[in-house]
């Protein structure tokens, strides 16, 4: 996820708005340009980091081994998830259609259970993404992250250059989890429940 993403404003800001009353469009716009979009974005970066990172720290005992397959799925699902919100399900809220999605609102209640579960998969990937004691560790908040340069592979120590690269794939992939728990949360606990409600813009 790139820094764009990481503004701690912004981070926070599904959670500083009065959802509740604010119209669904209202909701699905802000879901589109705070998490669809810089998903689009940075999944494809994030997946070649990954596979950089853990082709380069091989044979090391905290590097994250199979990370890469891990992400390749992740980021199909992810994908496939957006679309079927962008093409059907939206449309339908924002067309006022809302009680007539009741089924495509479960099938996506569905995956986001299954992400979740993909998210405690990459921490048990990333060892809880912990980091050897010479490449450092991570700061206490995922906010505080701004990508670092990008990585190439080295021709000497290897651990010494992946260092950077692996610091940062941490922080993008904490990033990650906690955009995409946000994003879960405000579909799930807020648009979704609201819509079945029969909440529309009046339309």
């Amino acid at each position: 996820m790139n820094s764009a993403a990481t503004n701690p404003v912004e981070a926070n800001e599904s959670h500083t708005i009065p959802w509740a009353e604010r119209p669904p469009s209202e909701i699905i716009a802000f879901i589109l340009r705070r998490h669809h979009a810089p998903l689009h974005r940075d999944l494809p970066a994030l997946l070649a980091s990954a596979r950089m990172v853990e082709e380069e720290t091989r044979g090391e005992s905290l590097s994250p081994a199979g990370i890469g397959e891990h992400l390749e799925q992740i980021l199909l699902a992810v994908e496939n998830h957006l679309a079927k919100e962008e093409k059907i399900l939206f449309p339908l809220i924002l067309a006022g259609r809302g009680r007539a999605a009741f089924m495509p609102i479960k099938v996506m209640m569905a995956e986001h259970a299954d992400h979740v579960a993909n998210l405690a998969r990459t921490r048990v990937l990333t060892h809880d993404f912990q980091l050897p004691e010479r490449v450092g560790s991570l700061p206490a908040s995922p906010a505080a992250h701004h990508r670092g340069r990008v990585w190439e592979p080295s021709q000497g120590s290897h651990i010494d250059d992946a260092a950077p690269a692996w610091r940062a794939l941490y922080l993008d992939l904490r990033r990650l989890e906690a955009d995409l728990n946000q994003h879960i949360e405000l579909e799930n606990n807020v648009l979704f429940t609201r819509v079945m409600g029969g909440d529309s813009d009046g339309l």
